[in-house]
């Protein structure tokens, strides 16, 4: 894959790429509530990062490894596994308001005897780590 591909998938959060006695790093502009070390951490910490300067709303962090064919493979998947990571959690979490309305409405509007029967059916139920669970029930009630 090439540069221009790799820069265009970290979207508008790059900032830079530079080499710097034989290191390779890569700038991103992160909202300021972004995790960044938990990810990685969770990971095995492959790559660096170094902490720049922040802002009310965002921070620059920089992510370097070895400037090498493979490490730099490897720090561009952890750089989008923390962009993909905090994009998903804040899909979940406007989600989580939409339901929650969702269910305040079906709460206002519905008697007590029927709320007692409602059910949450999941097809794929999973565990913390996103990783389907058999153990777990189908039905929460």
């Amino acid at each position: 894959m090439n540069l221009y591909n790799n820069i265009e998938k970290f979207g508008d959060y790059f900032n830079s790429i530079r080499s710097h006695e034989g290191l390779i790093l890569v700038d991103m502009v992160l909202p300021l509530n972004w995790e960044v070390t938990k990810v990685l951490g969770s990971r095995g910490n492959k790559i660096q990062i170094q902490k720049g300067k922040k802002s009310d709303k965002q921070k620059i962090i920089s992510f370097f490894s070895p400037f090498d064919e493979e490490n730099t493979e490897i720090l561009v998947d952890e750089v989008l596994n923390v962009v993909k990571w905090n994009k998903d959690l804040e899909y979940k979490n406007e989600l989580l308001n939409i339901k929650m309305l969702e269910l305040k409405k079906m709460f206002n509007e519905n008697n007590v005897d029927s709320l007692k029967r409602l059910n949450f059916n999941f097809n794929d139920i999973l565990d913390l780590n996103g990783q389907e669970d058999q153990d777990k029930p189908s039905v929460v009630q």
